[in-house]
């Protein structure tokens, strides 16, 4: 027996799998095939699993080796926690437990469809994958070590304490994370990687934006048979190991059984996120179902589980697919509208929502890139076609983009951000840290704590907090204007509103998160930090008739359509009834978008330097 290993990690999918392929080739001596996923302490609460080991406090007495010496700001001293570093937040919601559990559990189901198996287990991936090398040396071989190269800390952390403690048996990595793998690239992403995404855009595209192109076509490993994702061809076995054998020590962990179904992992996993409720507490689906699998708010933008077979069909339904004869389509009407709905706030359809499975890579970007290669040939690059379809590449590499910024010195949680390695930045625009409002958390009315519940008395922004609170989603437009609001009209530090998303979003990915809070909070990859968002105009142009802001805050269903977006205006204040009768903060830019004002058509966006609301008005309940 010689056993091929390959360790998931943000790879839950056995379609587009490099390690599947190569374990499968003919040449390759191994005779079986052991997938694996780890819970790991440091990304979870394990307590009330069997023999669980303490997850760390999110503190240390060390200064964290990623941040540049340098740097002025708290906290210094961090490590890998299920609790966020700067505001003591959860790392993960019921919701996005739900969706990882429905990720692993899927992808289990598909190897065992496939004829194979998969092992789950729990605990220090650098003490568990090494008792399973050496149990399966002990009745056998073990052919290699893969896994899917990461690019965040916490993950290349986690790849190297495997592999001090494998000795001699170091991980194989594969490129599997991204749509444009580092080998395609026009440039070595190590050391040449633009500064500005516009650059690097331009670069790929310079490729040929198509098949074969920029493009490259995904590996033909798995496909959709009678709604289960299935291996293409014979699997190698699984091999002969009883995990119950391997002898781990007190807190050290353990396995998940077949025994153990999906909700009786949940379970345990969702008790101390009740156990400890964060500020704006958690959704009340997920509060409703308590222990149990919980169902998705009947609201919510993303009726979605977090299952393979699930994303594969996501991609047909909202891109189409090629007719037998190659020449003609079907379906695809989602993305032939995509840039001109993309802006959209209700509903599934708006968007394409595939950032709920490449998060955790339960899809691959590889296989979305190239349908859509597909449908753009089908549709022979039709005009109208392609305005709308290339938007979904377009952000596709926006993603690629911030996997390449990162390096194993990156400053990706540094409250400066990028800015501070971008020598054309202009120094005299960069936001000052040392003047960020600090928040205090405990007291109920501090203006960060306020955001985060969706308090603020900005419908607008109210409304996108409080369907993340209860959807674990927000809208593209929607994580721009929260995002503008807080660190701009309300001048915080941008990494408790990073850290919020991360605990509630469920299509969260780290550089995706962190990259595009820094970009708008004015410290990341871009020439323009003085970029500002005005909620009432974002409000006018894109809520247009209130919907949006009826659905989630049901405080002003007695207010008339001409003031729901600006409450406080209203001469009866009774009919909000427990909703702020101010804002927190009213700046003078909002108020030509007022109702009842001169026409604001044509008159751009709001005027700020990003530096906060000077001049502003703080408002009180």
């Amino acid at each position: 027996m010689n056993t091929f290993i390959h360790y998931h990690t943000l790879d839950l999918r056995i379609h587009d799998s490099p390690s599947l392929h190569i374990a499968h080739q003919p040449n390759n001596p191994s005779t079986h095939f052991l997938p694996l996923y780890i819970l790991d302490p440091r990304q979870l609460d394990l307590t009330h699993l069997p023999n669980a080991p303490k997850s760390p406090s999110p503190h240390s007495l060390n200064s964290a080796t990623h941040q540049d010496p340098s740097a002025r700001y708290d906290p210094k001293q961090t490590r890998c926690s299920p609790l966020s570093r700067v505001g003591g937040f959860h790392r993960t919601s019921p919701y996005r437990l739900k969706f990882l559990l429905e990720a692993v559990f899927s992808l289990r189901e598909s190897y065992r469809a496939s004829g194979g198996d998969m092992v789950i287990a729990y605990g220090l991936p650098e003490v568990i994958l090494p008792k399973i090398v050496d149990s399966l040396k002990a009745d056998g071989g073990v052919e290699g070590v893969s896994a899917q190269r990461e690019y965040t800390l916490e993950e290349i952390s986690n790849y190297r304490r495997i592999n001090n403690a494998l000795n001699n048996e170091e991980i194989w990595f594969n490129d599997s994370k991204t749509l444009i793998p580092p080998g395609h690239l026009p440039f070595n992403p190590e050391s040449h990687t633009p500064d500005v995404y516009t650059e690097f855009r331009k670069k790929v595209e310079g490729l040929g934006i198509g098949l074969n192109e920029m493009l490259i076509k995904p590996l033909d490993t798995a496909e959709v048979k009678d709604g289960q994702v299935k291996y293409n061809g014979r699997i190698k076995p699984f091999p002969e190991i009883d995990v119950d054998k391997i002898e781990l020590k007190d807190g050290q962990g353990g396995f998940i059984s077949s025994d153990d179904t999906i909700n009786s992992v949940y379970s345990k996993l969702v008790k101390p996120l009740f156990d400890n409720l964060p500020i704006g507490g958690w959704s009340s689906s997920s509060s409703d179902s308590g222990d149990t699998l919980p169902d998705l708010h009947p609201k919510s933008a993303i009726p979605f589980k977090g299952t393979e077979p699930a994303a594969l069909e996501r991609v047909d339904d909202y891109i189409g697919i090629p007719l037998e004869d190659k020449v003609g389509w079907k379906g695809g009407m989602k993305a032939k509208h995509y840039k001109e709905t993309r802006n959209g706030l209700l509903g599934e359809g708006f968007s394409t929502k595939f950032s709920t499975w490449l998060s955790l890579g339960v899809i691959s970007p590889k296989v979305v890139g190239w349908r859509v290669g597909e449908l753009l040939d089908a549709q022979g690059r039709d005009k109208e076609v392609w305005k709308n379809v290339y938007w979904i590449l377009f952000e596709l590499l926006w993603r690629d983009y911030f996997q390449y910024t990162l390096n194993p010195n990156s400053s990706l949680f540094n409250p400066d951000g990028f800015s501070s390695q971008i020598s054309t930045y202009p120094q005299d625009l960069r936001p000052n840290p040392s003047e960020w409002h600090q928040a205090n958390l405990e007291d109920p009315e501090d203006k960060a704590r306020r955001w985060c519940e969706g308090r603020t008395g900005v419908p607008f922004i109210d409304a996108n907090m409080r369907e993340l609170i209860e959807t674990g989603w927000m809208s593209n437009r929607g994580r721009q204007n929260v995002a503008s609001f807080l660190t701009k009209d309300l001048y915080c530090d941008w990494r408790i509103g990073a850290e919020f998303f991360e605990m509630h979003l469920i299509d969260y990915d780290t550089c995706s998160n962190w990259g595009n809070w820094q970009y708008q909070a004015g410290v990341g990859n871009d020439p323009r930090s003085s970029r500002q968002f005005n909620p009432i105009k974002q409000a006018n142009d894109y809520d247009v008739d209130n919907g949006f802001v009826r659905t989630w805050v049901t405080e002003l269903e007695d207010v008339g359509d001409e003031y729901v977006q600006t409450p406080w205006l209203i001469n009866d204040k009774s009919k909000l009834k427990e909703y702020p009768t101010k804002p927190i903060v009213e700046l003078p830019s909002w108020k030509k978008h007022y109702p009842n004002q001169p026409s604001t058509r044509n008159r751009g966006k709001a005027k700020g330097n990003g530096k906060g609301p000077k001049g502003g008005k703080q408002g009180a309940e």
